[in-house]
């Protein structure tokens, strides 16, 4: 008779899963988990963005513009909406003066910079200096969190038909355009 050991912990939860691990800096010390919104991305139903970054400052209450001297700048971030479950971590630490903060402003460089709506299709933006995403309720600092902030973007979802896309492109006819000879002569 063969002895086979069984393990029953295999199948119990993680106490504390790298989903988890992710909110709390090396301190101990929680970090702020903040929706970002923009009404434009919204009504434009935009799923994704890919933005040429050169600075991010943080926007308080009375206006003023409080940037990250950290960010270095000229990076494309890839962001997506809350729905695929990913998220920007700072990775050093936001020195902000105690207070109400109510939007995080990205800085754009003039190239570089793309849409994706729910559809897939991607889209060149041209003319913006900067796109300001407002804190869903607000940030409020105290001096006692962490420094490290958790960004999620508040997106359209991709629609369950784009998903298809690429599929049904193959089996779509091609559109050739046919002329008349006789509008084509000027009669």
């Amino acid at each position: 008779m063969k002895h086979r050991k069984i393990y029953p912990t295999i199948w119990q939860s993680i106490p504390f899963s790298l989903d988890t691990m992710e909110q709390w800096d090396d301190k101990g010390n929680r970090i702020e988990d903040l929706v970002l919104v923009n009404d434009m991305a919204i009504q434009r139903s935009v799923s994704e963005m890919i933005l040429n970054v050169a600075q991010i400052s943080i926007v308080d209450d009375s206006g003023m513009e409080h940037f990250m001297t950290k960010f270095k700048g000229n990076e494309a971030l890839n962001l997506k909406g809350l729905h695929t479950g990913l998220f920007l971590k700072t990775k050093d630490a936001i020195d902000l003066k105690p207070g109400n903060y109510k939007s995080f402003r990205f800085h754009l460089m003039g190239q570089g910079n793309y849409f994706f709506n729910k559809e897939r299709n991607m889209e060149a933006v041209y003319g913006f200096s900067f796109l300001e995403f407002n804190i869903q309720n607000g940030l409020i600092v105290t001096g006692k969190e962490s420094k490290q902030v958790i960004l999620r973007f508040d997106f359209v979802p991709c629609s369950f038909r784009s998903y298809f896309k690429p599929i049904l492109s193959l089996f779509k006819k091609s559109k050739t355009v046919t002329y008349k000879w006789a509008n084509s002569l000027g009669q």
